[in-house]
């Protein structure tokens, strides 16, 4: 009854993960890679993605799952993210 290939999650809560990194750690590598190849450059795209993701993932070590989604809020225009049920990030001042 030891079967090693089943792993039981120790949190049912975890975000996604591909690899060691969350899922969103993960596609900065996997799009400066796509990038870099495009480009020519893969092993330097490679190496641009890695260390995005290391500066992202410090970033947000200790932060909100949605820390990009936040962060995206409030530095991109309204009209970029299409955000139609939440205030103008500019407005600090609500009523109510």
């Amino acid at each position: 009854m030891s079967d090693v290939s089943l792993e039981i999650p120790r949190r049912l809560n975890d975000p996604p993960r591909m690899f060691w990194w969350d899922l969103d750690v993960s596609l900065l590598v996997l799009a400066a890679a796509l990038a870099g190849m495009i480009s020519g450059f893969f092993v330097s795209g490679c190496a641009v993605g890695i260390l995005l993701a290391s500066a992202y993932g410090r970033a947000k070590a200790g932060k909100h799952p949605a820390f990009l989604l936040h962060l995206l809020y409030w530095h991109v225009p309204a009209a970029v993210t299409g955000l139609k049920r939440t205030p103008p990030s500019h407005l600090r001042e609500l009523v109510g």
